[in-house]
C-alpha cells in the first residue's frame, strides 16, 4: 500500500500533468454507411473536417466543425464524443464539455481518455457524487487493465481524494497480488508440482483472480479439473459459464465431470444430457451417462448408454466393468465374472474392475480373494470410501474383526469426507447425497 509520505511525493513532483492533456490519439472518422440524407452527408463532412483540424493542431477550427456536425446530427455519439473532448481540451473547467461527454459515456465502455477527463471534470467542479459514481462503475475495468487502474488513482490523488486513492491503490494490491499468484500457480502446475500449484491457484482465487467474467477464468478451470479439484473447477467453470455465452459442449463437459468427481449426480447428469444433445460424438459422454445412472440407482436406465458404448468403442474396459456391474446388481453372476474376465484381459490395473470383483467374491463367500481384489482397488486409487466398506465386510467374514475396525473407519473418514465436499460446493443448505 502507498505511504502518506510517498502520495506527497508523486504531487509534488507533477507526475500527473501529463495524464489529462496529453494530446488525443485521433483516428478520424469511422467509415459511415451510404448517406441516406443530405444532412447527414453534410455532418460527416464536418465531422472529418474537424478530425483534420485537430491533428493539424487547430483546436478551434476543430471545435467550430464538430459544433455544426452537432447542429446537422445532435444525436451522433461520435460527433458528441469529440465535441466534449475538444471543449474539454479547450477548458477543463467547462461544463458544456462536461455534459457532452456523460451524455454518451456509457456508450463507449473502452474509451479511457473520455472516461479519465469526466472524472477530472467531476473532481474539478467538486461533484463527490458523480466522481464516486463514475469511479464505481469504472471498477471491473480497473481489476481488469492495472495501467488504467493506475490513471484512475494518480486523477484522484491530483485532486486530494486521498481516501478514495487508497482505497483503490489497496484493490490494485490485492489484484495485482493475485495475479502474481495466478502465474505462479500455472508455473508449478507446468512443472508437475501439483500441490503447489492447487495452493498457488486458491490463494490467487482467495484474492479475487481471475475475474468472474475473464477468459483467464477459462485457465483456472481446466487446471483445477486437472488438478483433480473437482467442487473448486465446477464453481470456476459455472463463472466462466455465466459470462461467456460461447462455450463449447468440450468445456461443458468437463463441468459435468467436475460434478461426477466429487459426487454430485444429479447436476453431472444435466450436464452430460445437454452436451449429447449439442454434440452427440463427444467422446465417452454415453458411458458416463451411464455411469451416473448407475449411481443415482437407476441401472436399467444406464444399460443401453454403456451398450452405445461398448457399439462406438469395442475394447472399452471401463464400459465392460460397467456392464459387469449392472450384472452384479441384477444377480447375473455368471454374465457379471464373464464381463469381468473381458476387462481384466485389456487392462488389469483398472480399479473399478477390482472393485467389482471384490464384490462378487464377497457375495459367493470367497472372502480371500475379495481381500486381494479389493486391496488390488485401494493400491490403485486410495481415496475410493466403497472399497473400504468392502474389505471391512471382507474381513469381518474371515473373522478379523481389528481389520474390519480399521477398514470401517477408514470407509467412514473417506465418506464424510465425499459428503462434505457436496455440502460445501452445493452450499450447506443444500440436502447431501445419499451414501
Amino acid at each position: 500500500m502507498m505511504s502518506r509520505k510517498q502520495s506527497g511525493m508523486l504531487a509534488r513532483a507533477g507526475i500527473l500533468s501529463c495524464l489529462f492533456f496529453c494530446p488525443l490519439t485521433v483516428t478520424g472518422a469511422q467509415q459511415q454507411k451510404p448517406p441516406r440524407a443530405s444532412r447527414e452527408d453534410q455532418a460527416s463532412t464536418e465531422l472529418s473536417a474537424g478530425l483534420r483540424a485537430y491533428r493539424s493542431g487547430q483546436l478551434e477550427q476543430a471545435i467550430a466543425r464538430l459544433k455544426r456536425a452537432h447542429t446537422l446530427t445532435p444525436d451522433s455519439p461520435q460527433v458528441r464524443l469529440y465535441l466534449g473532448l475538444f471543449l474539454y481540451e479547450q477548458n477543463k473547467d467547462s461544463l458544456e464539455a462536461r455534459r457532452y461527454m456523460e451524455s454518451i459515456v456509457d456508450q463507449f465502455p473502452e474509451h479511457g481518455d473520455l472516461q479519465l477527463r469526466l472524472l477530472d471534470s467531476y473532481l474539478r467542479a467538486r461533484n463527490e457524487a458523480k466522481s464516486e459514481a463514475l469511479v464505481g462503475q469504472l471498477q471491473a475495468r480497473m481489476a481488469a487493465d492495472s495501467r488504467f487502474a493506475f490513471n484512475v488513482i494518480y486523477t484522484l490523488i491530483s485532486h486530494g481524494h486521498i481516501v478514495s486513492a487508497r482505497r483503490e491503490i489497496d484493490k490494485l494490491s490485492n489484484n495485482l497480488q493475485g495475479e502474481v499468484l495466478f502465474i505462479g500457480g500455472l508455473i508449478e502446475f507446468g512443472s508437475g508440482e501439483n500441490e503447489r500449484a492447487l495452493d498457488l491457484l486458491e490463494k490467487a482465487s482467495g484474492r479475487g483472480f481471475p475475474l468472474r467474467a475473464s477468459r483467464q477464468m477459462l485457465i483456472l478451470a481446466d487446471s483445477l479439473f486437472q488438478l483433480r479439484a473437482f467442487p473448486q473447477a465446477a464453481k470456476a467453470y459455472e463463472a466462466f459459464f455465466a459470462n461467456h455465452s460461447d462455450s463449447n459442449p468440450a468445456q461443458r463437459f468437463r463441468l459435468g465431470m467436475s460434478y461426477y468427481g466429487y459426487g454430485d449426480f444429479e447436476r453431472a447428469l444435466e450436464q452430460l444430457q445437454r452436451v449429447r444433445k449439442e454434440a452427440p460424438a463427444t467422446p465417452e459422454v454415453v458411458f458416463y451417462l451411464g455411469s451416473i445412472l448407475i449411481e443415482l440407482k437407476r441401472p436399467e436406465e444406464a444399460r443401453p448408454f454403456l451398450l452405445a458404448e461398448l457399439k462406438r468403442d469395442p475394447s472399452s474396459y471401463k464400459a465392460m466393468t460397467k456392464m459387469a456391474d449392472l450384472e452384479y446388481l441384477a444377480g447375473q453372476d455368471d454374465l457379471c465374472r464373464q464381463w469381468l474376465e473381458k476387462s481384466m484381459a485389456l487392462n488389469g490395473q483398472w480399479f473399478e474392475t477390482h472393485m467389482v470383483y471384490g464384490r462378487l467374491y464377497n457375495r459367493l463367500g470367497e472372502y480371500e480373494q475379495a481381500v486381494k481384489s479389493l486391496e488390488a482397488c485401494v493400491r490403485e486409487e486410495p481415496e475410493y470410501p466403497k472399497a473400504y466398506f468392502q474389505l471391512s465386510n471382507a474381513w469381518r467374514r474371515l473373522g478379523n474383526e481389528e481389520k474390519a475396525r480399521q477398514y470401517l473407519d477408514r470407509f467412514n473418514r473417506l465418506q464424510d469426507a465425499a459428503v462434505s465436499r457436496v455440502q460445501k460446493a452445493r452450499g450447506m443448505s443444500d440436502k447431501p447425497p445419499e451414501r
